[in-house]
């Protein structure tokens, strides 16, 4: 006889795999309008992070992960991939992840509404669940609250030379991390945590996308376009400030007027990027994201469960390593 609550849970080395199922299930088998775009954004699969987070977050003391968790992690996955669609369109970027972005090959209109076909999705795996879990469908909108206000505030603040370090990191809190500590905060609750040990986890959520994102934007003047996957002249060619540029200016005010209100050419582009990196910004970020590395693992260590503790220690370092 088959355990029915064992058969409503999946093995953790098998769950990621699971979530890419689900994922597929739902962008694939649709409406034959939106085929051809959805092939194209499942035909390279990104880093899954959050989905990897919460599924760790949400595995049981036998090392198994609910099917809701499965189902969970996909939809917060899609939700990701929505904000990417959105993102490529506001920047006009023309390649996600090594291939064209969806605005580039099907023009911005389609991608609009892919965006949107890519919310509805997301939401509606998650109302599935609501019956299960009452009053938590509003994590998944407040998170989606957080975003929205943090990726305004990076656009309020496009070419703001003046942007410090503290709206820096409200604006990455919100575009990034929010999604991290929802991740973690879900898988949490999905494993039946009490809410103290889950908004527990929802702070090392928030940590790991700080981190993550801090040496993202550091890769944008140490990578090329191979490692970081997109170009280097990104951030700046979209008169993006970061972290590594604010502290640059902190040793060189007048870098300043060299980007001021002007459109760089690719020389000036290469000029800032190479005195950036002179000046320590890129160390002096780096040195912040190593400060925020040390607090999250102190918080892992305090994980009572030690399998549990191993887990997310090995994705945080995998975090840590691929910026390094």
């Amino acid at each position: 006889m088959i355990d029915n609550k064992l058969s409503e849970k999946v093995e953790y080395n098998l769950s990621l795999e699971a979530v890419q199922g689900v994922i597929n299930q739902n962008l694939l088998q649709t409406d034959e309008i939106f085929s051809e775009i959805m092939q194209h954004l499942t035909q390279e699969n990104g880093k899954n992070l959050r989905a990897m987070l919460l599924l760790v977050t949400s595995t049981d003391e036998d090392g198994f992960v609910p099917q809701n968790a499965v189902v969970a992690a996909a939809a917060l996955e899609i939700l990701h991939l929505a904000t990417l669609v959105h993102d490529d369109i506001i920047d006009e970027a023309g390649t996600r992840r090594g291939q064209l972005s969806v605005q580039s090959r099907f023009g911005k209109k389609q991608a609009v509404i892919c965006g949107d076909f890519l919310f509805c999705q997301c939401f509606s795996m998650v109302s599935e669940m609501s019956a299960d879990y009452p009053n938590r469908l509003k994590e998944f909108s407040g998170a989606m609250t957080k975003i929205c206000i943090g990726e305004l505030r990076q656009f309020k603040h496009n070419a703001d030379t003046d942007l410090s370090v503290r709206k820096y990191l409200e604006i990455i809190a919100g575009k990034t991390s929010a999604l991290f500590s929802l991740a973690m905060y879900s898988g949490a609750i999905l494993n039946e945590d009490n809410e103290k040990d889950a908004r527990f986890m929802g702070r090392i959520g928030f940590r790991m996308g700080m981190i993550f994102q801090i040496l993202d934007d550091c890769a944008d003047y140490e990578g090329n376009f191979e490692v970081a996957k997109k170009s280097v002249k990104h951030d700046l060619a979209e008169d993006v400030i970061t972290l590594p540029l604010i502290y640059a200016f902190f040793k060189k005010p007048e870098l300043k007027a060299q980007i001021r209100n002007k459109k760089l050419s690719i020389a000036e582009l290469n000029e800032i990027i190479t005195e950036v990196k002179n000046l320590g910004g890129v160390t002096m970020a780096l040195d912040l994201a190593e400060k925020y590395y040390l607090k999250t693992k102190k918080m892992i260590d305090l994980l009572p469960d030690h399998k549990k503790r191993l887990l997310i220690d090995e994705i945080l370092e995998k975090i840590w390593k691929s910026g390094k």
